[in-house]
């Protein structure tokens, strides 16, 4: 089964996209993005729903400097 991991609590705006994008996918709660990208960068989760940007406050800063950090990818 995939794991999906976010940023945020159940009913979040990132569990809600995730749920959408991932129906049938495990979902993994995370304090902040660098948990959620360390999730998948250590195993415990397939793949993370992560805002770049978000339409009320603008780009999501931290993680324009966290993911070239990761090693991860945009898909």
């Amino acid at each position: 089964m995939t794991t999906v991991a976010y940023q945020g609590e159940p009913g979040s705006n990132s569990a809600t996209v995730a749920r959408a994008l991932y129906p049938d996918a495990a979902e993994l709660p995370c304090t902040g993005f660098e948990q959620a990208l360390d999730a998948v960068t250590l195993g415990d989760a397939h793949l993370a729903v992560i805002p770049v940007d978000n339409s009320a406050a603008g780009r999501v800063a931290d993680v324009h400097h966290l993911l070239p950090e990761s090693g991860l990818f945009i898909v």
